[in-house]
C-alpha cells in the first residue's frame, strides 16, 4: 500500500480553555523502590517541560500520575481550580509510547472514536500528519511510522488544554518531527500546557526540563 504525503505548512486554532497544572510533593515507590519523591511544580498555560533522567527514573509514570492513570504513594495534582484531578480528565490528552489506535479499525475509524471530533476535523488532521489517502486503511496495514502518525493525529483532533506525551518522537521522520513540533508550539502559544519525555534532542522547542535521577 502506498500512502501520497504532500508536505506543507498549516494554520490551526483550537478552542482551548487555558489552565494551570500543579503538582505538589509527589513521590511514587515501586516494587519497595522509591522511583522520585516531593516533586512539586506548577506549570501556567503557556509552559512546555521536558522530563528527563535515566531509564527506570519513572518518567512514564510521573506522566501516567499526571494524566490520572495512576495513583502517586503521596501527594497530589490539579488541574485549574479543581482539586479533584480525577474530574479533570476530560481536560487531559495523554498519548503513550504505543500508538494507542485499534489495529482491526481505519486511521478515520480510529480518529472518530477517540476523539469524537467532527469527521471534517478528523479529516483533516489525517491531511496534517501526510496520511491523506489512506483514510479508509486500516492500522494494521500501515508501517510502523504510519501508525505512529495516526496515533499523533489525536493532536490535531481534541481540544484538551493539558498534553501529556510519551516519546512522542518514536519511529518519525525528520519531516514528522517537524511538524510535530510545530504544532507542540501552537498548542503551547495558544495557551495550552505540554509534558513530554524524549531521548532526542527537540531542535524547535523552547521548554524547561524537569530532571529525574533514582532515589534508592
Amino acid at each position: 500500500m502506498i500512502c501520497r504525503i504532500v508536505l506543507f505548512r498549516y494554520t490551526l486554532r483550537m478552542l482551548i480553555k487555558p489552565k494551570t497544572l500543579q503538582f505538589q510533593n509527589l513521590t511514587c515507590v515501586r516494587d519497595d523502590r522509591c522511583l522520585f519523591a516531593d516533586l512539586s511544580m506548577t506549570l501556567p498555560p503557556g509552559s512546555l517541560l521536558r522530563v528527563a533522567g535515566p531509564n527506570g527514573a519513572g518518567k512514564t509514570t510521573l506522566l501516567r500520575i499526571l494524566s490520572a492513570l495512576h495513583e502517586p504513594d503521596s501527594g497530589t495534582v490539579q488541574i485549574g481550580e479543581v482539586e479533584d484531578h480525577l474530574e479533570s480528565r476530560q481536560e487531559i490528552l495523554y498519548l503513550g509510547h504505543k500508538p494507542q489506535v485499534c489495529q482491526d479499525l481505519s486511521i478515520m475509524d480510529n480518529l472518530m472514536f477517540l476523539t469524537e471530533a467532527s469527521q471534517m476535523k478528523c479529516a483533516q488532521a489525517v491531511q496534517f500528519v501526510g496520511l491523506k489517502g489512506c483514510e479508509d486503511s486500516l492500522v494494521r496495514e500501515l508501517s510502523q511510522g504510519q501508525g505512529r502518525r495516526c496515533g499523533l493525529a489525536r493532536l490535531w483532533c481534541h481540544e484538551a488544554p493539558i498534553w501529556i506525551l510519551d516519546e512522542p518522537y518514536t519511529a518519525l521522520d525528520p519531516w514528522m518531527v517537524a511538524i510535530l513540533e510545530d504544532r507542540i508550539n501552537i498548542h503551547v502559544g495558544e495557551g495550552g500546557v505540554c509534558v513530554f519525555t524524549t531521548h532526542q534532542n527537540p531542535t524547535n522547542l523552547r521548554f524547561e526540563t524537569l530532571e529525574l535521577a533514582r532515589v534508592s
